[in-house]
């Protein structure tokens, strides 16, 4: 998941930032990526302290990293876990579906054109 803000913030110049927004739609059509955007109209959503990142491996337990205003944490505990991981299905609930998602990213990518 992207939130929309990282997509429109032009990091180096136009240029540049469409280069990555084109490795972003093609990324979306490799198997097993699925990429969704947070919308700035998803008000109030659950990832408000910063991002969640799940480490899911069959051969090791499921851990977990956040950031958040206080530093980044590593969460191994199954419970902290747990509710990271719902805080993240959460965020997939609010955020795009990943055909709008692609589709709204061609439309930035088309507006940095103009």
């Amino acid at each position: 998941m992207l939130h929309e803000g990282l997509l429109r913030h032009v990091v180096g110049d136009r240029e540049i930032m469409s280069e990555q927004l084109d490795k972003l739609i093609k990324a979306a059509g490799t198997p097993g990526v699925v990429l969704q955007v947070l919308p700035f109209t998803a008000h109030d959503h659950a990832g408000v302290e910063g991002p969640i990142v799940i480490f899911e491996s069959p051969s090791y337990q499921t851990t977990a990293y956040t950031e958040c205003y206080g530093g980044g944490r590593v969460a191994e505990a199954p419970e902290v876990v747990a509710d990271l991981q719902t805080v993240v299905g959460m965020l997939r609930a609010a955020a795009m579906s990943p055909r709008d998602s692609v589709t709204f990213i061609k439309q930035i990518r088309r507006d940095l054109e103009s």
